[in-house]
Formats: C-alpha cells, structure tokens, sequence
C-alpha cells in the first residue's frame, strides 16, 4: 500500500475568515489543482493565463461526510464527482480549514486524516 509521501497529491492548510466554509476551500483546492496539473485534460493551453471556468462547483460537494483531524471525527466535506480528483476537508476545533486532493486514480485503500506537524 502506498504510503501517504510516494503519493501525488496536495494538502491546504488556510487560516481563514469566520465567513469561509470548509465547502467554499475544498472547491477552491480542487480547481486550483485541476487548472495546474490537469490542464491538456481540461482542454487549456500550456499559458497559465489561460484559465478555464471552475471544473467543480459547491453543488458537487458533499457534506454528509466526516473526516479525522487529531484523532477526532469532524464534519467534513468532500468531492468526489470530478473524473481526475478527489477533495476532501473539514474545519478543525482550533480554527481554520484543512483540504487535502488526491489523484482519483490512487488506491480506495487511503484513508485521508489530518494531524499537526511536529
């Protein structure tokens, strides 16, 4: 089984204003990473000015999910309609918002959790 560094994915830690949701972030990540690393799929150019309309929408999220951060089960969000991606989030007791994405094509055996670095 992979482990969590020979995987290709990305992780967003924000501190972020009481009026940005854990649904608004992770479809935020989400499209930043489909308009950086999948742009021949998307049909862009190779010119980062090139931007396309969001992929994702916070209509494709879902919000019935619960997510670890610290050993704990916290409300979380997910996407999990995009072809190339998997998102998912969740807002930790301390504050802010964590989201991390996957490739979709990495195995179903991973689970997402969240822990502060050492």
């Amino acid at each position: 089984m992979p482990q969590s560094g020979e995987t290709r994915s990305t992780v967003q830690t924000l501190l972020t204003s009481r009026t940005s949701s854990v649904r608004s972030v992770l479809v935020d990540h989400v499209n930043c990473v489909l308009t950086n690393q999948y742009r021949q799929e998307l049909g862009l150019s190779d010119n980062p000015s090139d931007q396309a309309a969001p992929a994702v929408t916070g209509r494709m999220t879902n919000d019935q999910v619960s997510v670890l951060v610290n050993g704990v089960d916290v409300p979380g969000a997910e996407v999990d309609t995009d072809p190339f991606l998997y998102g998912i989030g969740a807002e930790p007791a301390g504050g802010g918002v964590v989201t991390a994405v996957l490739p979709r094509n990495e195995p179903k055996l991973i689970r997402v959790q969240f822990t502060p670095r050492s």
